[in-house]
């Protein structure tokens, strides 16, 4: 194949991995969804839960990149490693292993994979690894996440994986699983595929409030969000028939001042008449 930008060859290479084994650490993550610890909303999102913790595999973590977490991990000239948290650490768990002498190690050149530094945000967030007396007793585990469907698995779930292996509790109580915004095709809002709307654009169009209840008609909770620009149509028009029913009401009371009568009328100039 090739690159999409760059139009470069992408060959393939073979190299040494860092892996996670997911089996064992994944049971008490799958315990707390399935036995209601922790809530998924909407619940009919527990089967896809459940589908990827029963079929977990194990866990490639590292990444040939040049930003993220380093690989703990430090080598010899000879390729024998330890892994530690920093190379003064290594060398003394070196040489308790390797029983010899040695000055410096060599740090992995890989990074961690951006879901193995994510899935500690819950702790790390409030410095819990450094000081896991501070602030993160008050404010762990947190109530509620909200996020994407998507990363049901890559994120939420190692998140609670990540929560009951250092912390032993929860990260959260309950996970809100919103839709994406997608075109009436079904696609993905994209840069590349030019279907994204400008809400500029369309408040011109159809003003704030028809934007808005455009927004609320296609939006079924925990589903995805089929947008067409049809529904801002029906959002304005709708207010319009609020607004033409109010003025209709107010007719009624025979109590407008001449101020109140100047702006309705300023106000009837701009609204359409959609009975």
């Amino acid at each position: 194949g090739h690159s999409e930008r760059t139009n470069a060859a992408i060959e393939p290479r073979l190299s040494l991995q860092w892996y996670l084994k997911m089996k064992e650490i994944s049971g008490p993550a799958f315990d707390a969804v399935v036995n209601g610890e922790i809530n998924l909303i909407p619940s009919k999102f527990i089967n896809t839960y459940k589908y990827w913790m029963e079929n977990v595999r194990d866990w490639c973590l590292s990444r040939q990149l040049w930003w993220g977490h380093r690989i703990p991990a430090w080598y010899d000239n000879e390729g024998n490693f330890v892994v530690a948290a920093d190379e003064k650490t290594a060398i003394e768990k070196y040489k308790k292993i390797y029983q010899r002498e040695i000055n410096s190690l060599r740090q992995d050149d890989d990074v961690l994979d951006t879901w193995a530094s994510s899935w500690l945000w819950p702790i790390s967030v409030f410095n819990g690894f450094e000081n896991p007396k501070g602030e993160i007793n008050y404010y762990y585990p947190t109530n509620d996440l909200v996020t994407a469907p998507e990363i049901l698995f890559f994120w939420v779930a190692r998140m609670i994986i990540a929560g009951k292996e250092y912390r032993k509790e929860i990260p959260f109580r309950n996970v809100y699983l919103t839709g994406i915004v997608r075109d009436k095709q079904g696609r993905k809002m994209s840069k590349s595929l030019g279907n994204s709307p400008e809400p500029l654009e369309l408040i011109e169009k159809y003003g704030a409030d028809g934007v808005r209840v455009g927004m609320l008609l296609c939006s079924p909770a925990g589903n995805d969000l089929p947008f067409d620009e049809s529904y801002c149509e029906q959002g304005r028009n709708f207010w319009n028939k609020l607004w033409n029913a109010f003025l209709l009401v107010q007719g009624w009371s025979g109590t407008r001042s001449e101020e109140h009568t100047s702006e309705l009328q300023s106000r009837e100039t701009i609204s359409y008449a959609v009975f």
